[in-house]
């Protein structure tokens, strides 16, 4: 029963995540710390299995449907990205479990504040490395470099949390990087893969992985994104922040909760 439990909400929570092109990182560990008797380690790296098949599900989606990924720029913040999720899934098995709980609470604050803050700028800067860009009838002007380091270290904390990661770098692009909302969006769903895929891949290197559970929540989670992406251009996307930072506070606090009392 604590299994057909978990799969529901692990569908819920995937189409719900799929409308901001993001990964459900941040309720699929909790929902699994709470009905599945696994360690922190274990569900971290089940997460970041379900976010990467739920990234491959998206992307299609978000780039041959809707138009909104800018693969040059996804493409440019990629190996940042792998890179740092790597790291930051492979030091995790080395911190206390206490620690990592923090660490998540922490990321789920940071991108409910930043999912609130969140909004279109205008970058007007010029340079060697700026790019001016238009995308699905958007014109905007981006510094890539810019962002490696931010964009770096959110991937680390995702890979070590067992998140995307997308909570913070979608507010990353759109506030330092000038890069509309909804092509941010799009964009993350490449980034959710290497960030998922490469997180995933040093926690697979520090310890295993139940194949019989990655399959059954793979499955899941493919089902669910397909559902959130393909409504994510009929709902307005600012109702949908505000809801997700506001559930998003709660999971942190719950986790706190969980960490510290339960």
């Amino acid at each position: 029963m604590s299994l057909i439990i978990t799969v529901f909400l692990v569908f819920v929570v995937a189409a719900a995540f799929s409308l901001l092109g993001k990964g459900g990182g941040e309720f699929y560990i909790p929902i699994m710390l709470t009905f599945l008797d696994l360690s922190y380690f274990d569900a971290a790296g089940l997460s970041l299995f379900m976010i990467f098949v739920q990234g491959l599900s998206m992307v299609a989606v978000y780039s041959f449907k809707n138009r909104l990924v800018d693969w040059k720029l996804a493409l440019s913040l990629a190996l940042v990205v792998g890179i740092s999720a790597f790291m930051g899934g492979f030091f995790s098995a080395g911190i206390p479990p206490l620690y990592l709980k923090i660490a998540f609470s922490a990321a789920l604050l940071l991108s409910a504040y930043f999912l609130l803050l969140g909004k279109e700028v205008k970058n007007t800067g010029s340079g060697k490395f700026t790019w001016r860009r238009n995308l699905n009838g958007k014109e905007y002007t981006v510094n890539p470099p810019l962002l490696f380091l931010p964009v770096a270290f959110a991937a680390f904390l995702a890979g070590m949390v067992g998140i995307s990661g997308g909570g913070l770098i979608v507010p990353i692009c759109v506030l330092l990087g000038g890069v509309p909302i909804r092509i941010a969006i799009g964009t993350n769903t490449f980034l959710v893969l290497v960030s998922s895929f490469t997180g995933f891949s040093g926690h697979l290197a520090r310890g295993g992985i139940d194949p019989k559970l990655a399959a059954i929540f793979g499955l899941t989670v493919v089902i669910g994104s397909q559902i959130g992406s393909h409504m994510h251009a009929r709902v307005q996307e600012k109702a949908i922040r505000k809801l997700l930072a506001f559930i998003l506070v709660l999971a942190a606090f719950w986790m706190l909760l969980r960490a510290f009392i339960i």
